[in-house]
């Protein structure tokens, strides 16, 4: 797409430039996933089938085993086969491409989702209180043997399914090295709450294999059976202080609030600081999900300048690596001076 920058018909006359227009290594290929999405899919499916794959195993033994905290984890598995097959559906949708009704395309379904998953984590966790309140009331003996054969293969399964989504949320080097010379590394956490949603099951799933190994150990050592209720409450609490914050983060996209890393303060100082800017209003910032970044401004001019829309949108776009950056430009009126305080910092 080319650049453009235009007047309008109003009395002031407004130079417009939209940055997304403008640089075409920026514009996400809509419709398709781009060589790093492809690779964090691919990781979500491995996960998928390996999960499902594991649930009945650990249900079983789980069940044979008498213990609530390995069947709060294989519950918690059951979760995950919904979560993770959620997750895909909505980076599938989410690269959309744009349409007239939903012109930025369907970038808010991942939040949407993050959102959703939490909500399973916590039915999960209320489970898993439930059948611990259980046993503290005496509903039976674990059988720590099979708690240790099944809580330690749990915990493998759960180890490499969660690195394999630490390691797509992430990435290597490789893909730092081709978001550095592509021009996209603001791109570099494109389905980063999504994932944050998957990992959190996962990460839940890991937590409650090393309690249940915990709890066995200690129960064949001849400690307390209570230690496996125990082991289950520790596992709540941390999913709930997780699920927490998956949707704090996914609400403050959908209610458009400034993302932590484009600060609107910031934002201001550059534009104000910026060669040919009189004056700033009309800020605003916000984010489609994460990574998909934009910046709206209304600026007034200290002269006439055609450049000036051009220029400071990439230098906007290049500070703060946004995808969508539209700047409009107001000339001076005749006798104007330069007041660069329209609006407090």
């Amino acid at each position: 797409m080319s650049s453009h920058a235009h007047k309008h018909d109003h009395a002031h006359g407004h130079d417009h430039a939209s940055d997304a227009d403008e640089h075409p290594a920026h514009a996400h290929a809509h419709g398709a996933f781009t060589p790093r999405e492809a690779r964090q899919a691919k990781r979500l499916a491995m996960v998928l089938g390996l999960i499902a794959f594991f649930f009945a195993f650990e249900l079983a033994g789980a069940i044979a085993a008498r213990s609530v905290v390995l069947q709060a984890d294989a519950l918690h598995l059951l979760m995950d086969v919904l979560a993770l097959s959620m997750s895909l559906l909505a980076m599938r949708i989410a690269i959309r491409r744009p349409t007239p009704r939903f012109t930025f395309g369907m970038r808010r379904a991942e939040p949407v989702a993050a959102i959703f998953n939490s909500g399973l984590v916590l039915v999960a966790t209320a489970e898993i209180v439930r059948e611990g309140i259980a046993e503290l009331r005496g509903s039976g003996e674990p059988r720590a043997t099979i708690m240790l054969v099944v809580a330690g293969a749990a915990l493998v399964v759960n180890g490499i399914s969660a690195w394999l989504i630490h390691g797509a949320l992430h990435g290597g080097a490789h893909d730092h090295h081709h978001a550095e010379t592509t021009g996209t590394a603001g791109k570099q956490h494109g389905h980063a709450l999504n994932l944050r949603g998957a990992w959190l099951h996962l990460l839940g799933d890991a937590l409650g294999s090393i309690a249940a190994l915990v709890a066995a150990i200690v129960i064949k050592l001849g400690g307390t059976v209570a230690v496996d209720a125990i082991a289950s409450f520790v596992v709540a609490a941390i999913l709930v202080a997780a699920a927490y914050r998956l949707v704090r983060d996914a609400t403050l996209v959908l209610l458009e609030a400034a993302p932590p890393h484009v600060p609107v303060g910031a934002v201001r100082g550059v534009i104000l600081a910026f060669e040919g800017i009189a004056s700033v209003h009309d800020l605003h910032v916000w984010t489609l999900g994460a990574g998909h970044d934009a910046i709206t401004t209304h600026v007034r001019a200290v002269k006439a300048d055609p450049t000036l829309a051009h220029r400071l949108s990439y230098a906007l776009r290049e500070q703060f690596d946004c995808e969508y950056v539209t700047v409009q430009v107001e000339s001076p009126a005749p006798g104007e001076g330069c007041d660069k305080s329209d609006e407090p910092a």
